[in-house]
């Protein structure tokens, strides 16, 4: 299931803290001030310099963690000029912040058996999902495959290792962990017997993951949900420019198409055509 969020709050947020945690990625730390006490794992934000520049749209971005009330981070790749105009900035700069928005993964009951997989920055919206599992005791049975091209781009792995759950990780090269994608990771856990075939998958990562894991997912009738990287103009449902088309006899099969940043971006694998 997903989480629907309030309404969003459209402010200017100020960057405090930047850490790197890859040869291209970066956690910001923003404060933030009036948000609701609690976030749903998944929700996002749309951040842009408050200042101007070239980056004129916003980019969504997965809300990372909340180390205080009024503090977020967003865990991002510097992947063209906007992103780098944003993890460029100086600390204390303005970034424009409309957020909480989106809706978010359903944090699972304690018994059930829940699954993760990610890769790069698909980690994003899991640190907050794997603590609030840890906290309702449910670390032992709370699994994730974190995968990257190499082990220096399993980006801020470090955070993921300091809590008590299962964590593998799964690089390209071989470098660390298992050698091959994380689809090949989870394959491979499944037929060991190490993961159980009847708990819930979550997933987030590039278009390839997703869709290597939709289709692994659908051939072996894994319960699933997956939250999606799709490029976003407004971040709130009018620009139309984020569909996502639906299955005829799913959840949303009475509209052909979802719009990924209000409908999703976490759904079921069930409601969408992927």
């Amino acid at each position: 299931m997903q989480v629907a969020q309030s309404a969003a709050l459209s402010l200017r947020a100020t960057l405090v803290n930047r850490r790197v945690v890859g040869p291209d990625a970066f956690v910001l730390e923003l404060e933030v001030p009036d948000m609701p006490p609690r976030l749903a794992p998944g929700v996002f934000a749309m951040l842009s310099p408050a200042a101007g520049g070239s980056q004129q749209i916003a980019r969504p971005f997965s809300i990372y963690d909340r180390p205080t009330a009024q503090r977020f981070t967003f865990l991002i790749q510097q992947l063209g000029l906007g992103t780098r105009e944003l993890v460029e900035l100086a600390l204390g700069a303005e970034i424009l912040c409309t957020m909480p928005l989106g809706n978010g993964f359903e944090v699972a009951t304690a018994s059930e058996d829940v699954v993760i997989l990610a890769g790069g920055v698909g980690s994003a919206p899991f640190l907050q999902y794997v603590r609030e599992r840890i906290a309702a005791g449910a670390g032992a049975n709370t699994h994730m495959i974190l995968g990257a091209r190499s082990r220096e781009r399993l980006y801020d792995v470090a955070s993921f290792e300091n809590l008590s759950f299962d964590l593998r990780v799964a690089t390209d090269d071989g470098s660390r962990g298992f050698h091959g994608h994380v689809i090949a990771a989870l394959a491979a856990a499944l037929d060991a017997g190490e993961l159980n075939s009847a708990a819930r998958f979550l997933a987030c990562g590039p278009s390839g993951l997703l869709h290597g894991f939709a289709s692994f997912a659908r051939e072996h009738k894994l319960r699933a949900w997956l939250s999606l990287e799709t490029y976003m103009g407004c971040g709130f449902g009018v620009c139309n420019g984020c569909p996502v088309a639906t299955q005829a006899d799913g959840p949303l099969g009475a509209w052909p198409y979802a719009r990924t940043c209000i409908d999703g971006p976490v759904f079921s694998l069930d409601a969408i055509q992927f």
